[in-house]
């Protein structure tokens, strides 16, 4: 009976889905991006545990430029952005196609997409890196529409239906969906081939990563990425869809574009790679900070540590809100 149960509420959810896709279609992006930050705000005032982390987080990194006020206005505008990639996801299942990917401003600048594509026609390994800032679920399906087919990693969603939904939608231009788990495998041989990958990599290393401040907190980065671009020669690309004032309306943004000449006489190319991409990620962060998703675990526990006696904090610095968040959803 418990398994029938469980059935009928995955169906009744993926319904639900189904019918919310088609219903955020029919109203438009307006009104679908003014019914999910509704939703969102009544929701992060509702988290106590999320927003305090959330808060926490945004004021080690910007309090030293922005009031607490205002870093409580960002924290909370970020979690709305977070809720529109759902909507953003949706609506792109029916409006965005090929034809339609720069008018929706899908498109890379230049040079930076001439560049990109001559390097895959040249089968030189390309490294994407973004991180947890817009509507990053959308990057593997502009990528493909700008001629540049990657391998992104992501992590598969716990209800199946809606995985193959979500990895539908966003492969759909052309590029592949490498689960978690297959990263250790995979990148190596797609970089090997002469291919691009495409991965989040704002996360916080446990053990073993390389010393950096990131916002201006010490933290840990993984060594992942600068020993993959360093065995390889890859190029490396730092970038990050960004949200424009209109709904469902986006700009790419570059942070940064390097190769192997930037390290190669570096006696450890790791540090060298690593602080410049989280350089970069920090530079596209400061200049909206609204659209970071300051809930996700980026500095481990530090940072909201560090604000734990911060003036108006009147609740005991919670843990990070759904640890996997930080550890395990590494995609793009």
């Amino acid at each position: 009976m418990g398994k029938w149960l469980v059935r009928l509420l995955i169906f009744a959810g993926n319904l639900y889905r189904r019918m919310l896709a088609m219903g955020l279609h029919l109203i438009g992006p307006r009104a679908a991006y003014g019914l999910f930050a509704f939703a969102g705000r009544r929701m992060y005032r509702l988290l106590d545990p999320l927003r305090n982390y959330s808060e926490k987080q945004c004021l080690a990194a910007l309090g030293d430029r922005l009031s607490q006020a205002e870093t409580r206005r960002i924290s909370e505008q970020a979690f709305v952005h977070r809720c529109w990639n759902l909507a953003d996801l949706m609506l792109a299942d029916w409006r965005v196609r090929e034809r339609t990917c720069a008018g929706v401003g899908g498109q890379i600048p230049e040079p930076y997409r001439g560049m990109l594509r001559d390097a895959v026609a040249q089968r030189k390994p390309v490294i994407l890196l973004t991180a947890y800032y817009g509507p990053f679920d959308l990057l593997p399906l502009f990528l493909g529409y700008n001629g540049i087919p990657a391998g992104a990693v992501y992590l598969p969603h716990a209800n199946a239906r809606f995985d193959v939904y979500r990895r539908r939608i966003r492969t759909r231009s052309g590029c592949s969906a490498i689960p978690v788990a297959d990263a250790i495998n995979e990148l190596p041989r797609i970089l090997e081939s002469g291919g691009a990958v495409a991965l989040l990599s704002d996360h916080h290393a446990t053990k073993g990563g390389v010393e950096v401040e990131f916002l201006g907190i010490p933290t840990a980065a993984s060594r992942a990425v600068g020993i993959l671009a360093a065995r390889y020669d890859a190029i490396v690309a730092v970038a990050a869809i960004r949200r424009t004032n209109k709904p469902f309306r986006f700009e790419i943004v570059v942070g940064d574009y390097f190769d192997a000449t930037t390290w190669r006489d570096d006696t450890d190319p790791v540090i060298t790679i690593t602080k410049r991409y989280l350089a970069a990620i920090e530079r596209i962060v400061r200049d909206d900070p609204t659209q970071y998703l300051w809930a996700h675990a980026r500095w481990g526990a530090s940072a909201a540590s560090a604000q734990q006696a911060s003036p108006g904090s009147n609740s005991p610095n919670p843990s990070p809100p759904g640890e996997r968040l930080g550890e395990g959803e590494q995609e793009t």
